[in-house]
């Protein structure tokens, strides 16, 4: 018979990373956590060889009977360094029809499952009804409750109609919330109807699509609990998720190392609370040795019972019967995938204005000017580079943002003084820790300044949303800012079809 404490850790999911698996101390770590008895690990960064490898070794020592997790809302590269094709992110698959999104989220599974990953933490079935949002905003299908609800119907049948288990987020929804959870404790204030009326239709759409699991948000839903986030609480889980949503499959807090719980509880107190709430899986608490020893006293004193106990074992055992299988050796086409990929931002794209300004290759010359933070400089240089290597134009390259001295901004008026066109594209995503572009309410008069009696177009690579507050002549919207977006959107600029 198992000790209390493995069965305990058995509920519950920690990190692990490839990039760190050279350290003896960290495999050390990670493995004492195996012996425990941990139920799953959540992968995140390194590359591909290393993370197939590193998982390998810890079903190796574990049985075989680790459920392993990952984020790969767009494909893998959202969390792998190296390997693996991204594709559109969600609001640019909402451009498109489902079956395309069906057929995205079936070529993430198979990559997934060569892998060794059991379980996408995804599709995101948050209504992005707010423009603001920091952390959901291009990571969700849209602000349309019919769209997003489509597509996470078609996500959830892509990854579980090929062996990988789905994952509604954020119940009960984190579209319509101004704070990042992964930093504070975000409010979502709605009234009842209106919760069951826009942010619980995809939820239910998911469901009935066959979603094997749901993932709480940290979040505060103050019609139901003004004390507890969502994640934690035994109202929105137990009414909401389990009553009203009809849902019996596995639910999953979001990770307890995030800003949200961490300024507010230990991580004891976490996992006592959410599990007690009704969560069956406590993914990645700070201090798992701590969550554990606080949820097997929580059980000693009485406070779960042996039912809410059996309740979770039974749902994770229906999850391992279904998803628990060895690494598949399916050879993976990355080029058809790749062309997925790009023919589906190609389909996103959205066109308005003077679309007789292109192609640019009519131009005798052209400048473009990236407008980024330091946090989307990466993005803009890849965009730069796909530019260059599908022209043989005059153009001129440049990064900018609203703290450009005024010298520096005499210096690129002068360097593009015989450019027909001016472009200028704006990176933005909403992820974790984003900031805001520098000196912003100066960008305007700054593009004013460089585009001065010249046509004026404005790229969008991620976000769409205070782009049309820009004067431009025309406007291309990707609605991602994954690699193939980038390069759908300098294709549609130099007048190709993706080929």
């Amino acid at each position: 018979m198992r000790s209390n404490k493995r069965r305990i850790a058995g509920f519950c999911i920690i990190r692990v990373d490839a990039d760190k698996w050279a350290s003896a101390p960290y495999r050390d770590e990670i493995f004492a956590l195996i012996d425990e008895g941990i139920g799953g690990i959540g992968v995140f960064s390194g590359t591909l060889e290393a993370s197939i490898e590193m998982i390998d070794e810890l079903q190796l020592r574990a049985n075989g009977r680790l459920l392993v997790a990952a984020d790969h809302e767009f494909g893998l590269p959202m969390r792998i360094s190296e390997g693996g094709i991204a594709f559109p992110r969600a609001m640019a698959l909402g451009q498109t029809l489902p079956g395309i999104t069906q057929h995205v989220a079936k070529s993430i599974a198979k990559e997934q499952r060569a892998m060794g990953v059991h379980w996408n933490w995804a599709p995101v079935a948050d209504v992005n009804s707010d423009p603001q949002n920091p952390v959901i905003n291009t990571r969700s299908f849209g602000s349309d409750v019919a769209v997003v609800t489509q597509h996470v119907e078609a996500f959830v049948k892509g990854l579980q109609d090929h062996g990988v288990m789905a994952c509604l987020k954020h119940a009960p929804g984190h579209g319509d919330t101004t704070v990042d959870s992964h930093e504070d404790l975000p409010t979502l204030s709605v009234d009842l109807d209106a919760l069951r009326e826009r942010e619980l239709v995809p939820f239910h759409a998911g469901i009935r699509a066959g979603a094997g699991s749901i993932m709480m948000g940290h979040l505060q839903m103050t019609a139901l609990d003004a004390e507890l986030p969502a994640s934690l609480s035994a109202e929105v889980v137990g009414n909401i998720v389990r009553k009203e949503l009809a849902f019996d499959g596995l639910v999953v807090t979001d990770a307890l190392d995030m800003g949200a719980i961490t300024k507010n509880y230990s991580s004891g107190e976490a996992a006592t609370l959410a599990f007690k709430a009704g969560c069956d899986a406590i993914l990645m608490p700070a201090d798992t040795n701590k969550a554990i020893d606080a949820l097997v006293e929580a059980t000693e004193r009485g406070e779960i019972s042996e039912d809410r106990l059996e309740a979770s074992e039974r749902r994770w055992a229906v999850v391992r019967d279904r998803y628990l299988q060895p690494r598949s050796t399916e050879p993976i086409d990355q080029s058809t995938h790749a062309m997925i990929a790009l023919k589906s931002a190609d389909g996103a794209i959205r066109l308005k204005g003077d679309v007789d300004l292109l192609p640019i290759l009519d131009k005798r010359q052209v400048a473009a000017f990236a407008v980024v933070n330091e946090v989307d400089t990466e993005s803009a240089t890849t965009w730069f580079h796909y530019l260059a290597q599908a022209t043989e134009l005059n153009i001129d390259f440049g990064f900018i943002d609203g703290t450009i001295e005024e010298r520096d901004l005499q210096g690129l008026m002068e360097g593009v003084v015989d450019a027909e066109l001016v472009i200028f594209a704006f990176f933005g995503k909403a992820v974790s820790q984003n900031t805001h572009i520098p000196g912003f309410d100066r960008v305007p008069a700054i593009m004013d300044a460089l585009s001065h009696g010249k046509k004026r177009a404005i790229v969008a690579c991620g976000s769409p949303y205070g782009i049309e507050t820009l004067n431009a002549d025309m406007y291309l919207y990707t609605y991602s800012d994954t690699v193939p977006s980038l390069a759908a959107s300098v294709l549609r600029l130099i007048g190709r079809n993706p080929e």
